[in-house]
Parts: structure tokens; sequence; C-alpha cells
């Protein structure tokens, strides 16, 4: 069975995350952002959660070396783009939609079970 963790970076729907993977079969786990990367390092894959600020992602830095697929979620997306060269900032408004994800890889460990597409609720205003 996929084992995922999901990394807390203390956002407001983290445990709904972890819930809908848990109500999915996942077998995941909730961890907090200053779990040793060492003690991550088995599972099949993260999540890295939305949370309210960069300067409280923990460790996920060093999570990003370790050899398993990343998915980030909110803040946890802006933090993977950032951490590449990415350029994270404020949008003008804020925004609200029903999305279609393709799902590209059905033998993703991390989202493939949903492929080949999902429908997510995306509200943000970054760009």
């Amino acid at each position: 069975m996929t084992r995922i963790a999901v990394v807390d970076n203390h956002g407001q729907f983290t445990h709904l995350e972890h819930r809908a993977l848990r109500d999915l079969g996942v077998d995941t786990e909730l961890v907090d952002n200053d779990t040793a990367p060492a003690d991550l390092a088995a599972y099949d894959g993260l999540v890295l959660s939305g949370g309210p600020s960069m300067d409280r992602t923990g460790r996920c830095d060093e999570y990003l070396d370790l050899d398993v697929p990343i998915l980030g979620i909110c803040l946890g997306m802006q933090f993977i783009a950032a951490e590449y060269g990415g350029d994270v900032g404020s949008g003008e408004y804020g925004g609200y939609a029903d999305v279609t994800v393709e799902i590209v890889d059905e033998k993703d460990p991390l989202v493939g079970s949903l492929a080949p597409e999902t429908r997510v609720w995306a509200s943000h205003a970054e760009r």
C-alpha cells in the first residue's frame, strides 16, 4: 500500500488534506514540519501542506532532497516554486473556481489513483 506523509505547515486545511487521503484508502500520517528528513525517507511520497507564512515551513527545504515525489498544496506549492527559483507574490485580487486537474501519470504513487482527471476547488490570490 502507498504510504504518504502529510507535512503540517500549520494551515487551516491540513487535517482535511490528511483525512481526504485516508478516506481514499491511502496509508497516511500527519507529521510536523520539523520532523527529521531521515524519518520521512521510507514514505512513498510527501504532501507539503498549506500554511500562513514562508517563515513557518520548518525543514521543508531538506525534504526536497529526499528521493520521493512531493506534492505542494497552497503554501507547500509556493515553497517548492520559490526553492527552485520561481517568483511567488501576492496577486491583485482573490479568485475562486472549480478547476479540473489532468493527471498525466496514472502510476504516480501520490496522485495516480485520481487519473485521468479530478476536480478541485481553487481559492487563492497569488500570482
